[in-house]
């Protein structure tokens, strides 16, 4: 709970349908500056959906959300990048024939100055745009994995799957966002490399002590060590919202991974 009263992003009874079929029901999540949300389900209980309402892919059929006290609801995503919120997506969206390097840079355009007129009548002063955005870049990188640095210079199509995740997660902090979505982060990794993102991402968040992040897994040992709270999501409905540890025995939520 938030210390202060203030929430980072709240979501109030926010229920998103498609023609006869219900995405989610009647959502409501309140999270602080600064905490780790994991959002767990099954497949098709939503947690996609949710990303996608907030980041303006889809708009809510009923129900409110707000971000920094400000409503996201019929923004475009363009314009909610802008307020500060950024995301990765399940399947990876790196330009592969780029280098490391670019791909973070290309995430930096919503906070990067410049346009045609100064390109040709002030060179020297794009020039050192440039510069400092690719510095900025190479520390976005550092900190995220001091490996993903000094692979810089590398086209991104010759990572290995874990630093390409570690990439993705990168180039959406480029954007400088308060709120950092996860879309399954852990997809495709071994138990030595979650364990290694689970640190990364801890490392992360500890130098942006204000930047809260949601976190979709389907990893229960990433569930269970990574964030400060899990929500639970079952078939567009959310079942149960606390610590892992009490979760876990939640009736509900053993039959939603077990059955019944």
């Amino acid at each position: 709970m938030s210390v202060n009263g203030e929430y980072l992003l709240r979501c109030q009874g926010v229920t998103k349908t498609f023609g006869g079929l219900t995405a989610l029901e009647d959502i409501s999540i309140d999270l602080p500056p600064g905490e780790i949300l994991c959002v767990i389900g099954p497949n098709g209980a939503g947690k996609s959906t949710l990303f996608n309402l907030l980041t303006g892919i889809f708009r809510p059929t009923s129900g409110k959300i707000d971000f920094q006290g400000r409503s996201l609801i019929g923004k475009p995503a363009h314009r909610i990048v802008g307020l500060g919120i950024a995301r990765t997506f399940q399947n990876s969206r790196l330009f592969g024939d780029m280098s490391v390097l670019d791909n973070v840079l290309i995430g930096m355009h919503s906070r990067t100055r410049g346009n045609v007129l100064a390109a040709v009548f002030r060179p020297g002063l794009i020039r050192r745009r440039l510069a400092e955005a690719a510095a900025t870049a190479g520390s976005l990188l550092k900190a995220v994995s001091t490996e993903l640095f000094d692979k810089r210079y590398q086209p991104a199509s010759t990572l290995p799957q874990a630093d390409r995740r570690r990439l993705e997660i990168a180039r959406a902090l480029a954007s400088e966002p308060r709120l950092l979505l996860l879309d399954e982060p852990s997809a495709g990794m071994d138990d030595r490399e979650t364990e290694t993102l689970i640190e990364d991402i801890r490392k992360v968040q500890a130098g942006r002590p204000e930047m809260a992040v949601i976190v979709i897994e389907h990893d229960m040992h990433l569930a269970a060590k990574l964030p400060d709270r899990v929500t639970v999501f079952d078939h567009g409905r959310q079942i149960a919202t606390g610590l892992f540890e009490e979760i876990r025995e939640v009736r509900e939520v053993q039959e939603a991974y077990l059955g019944k």
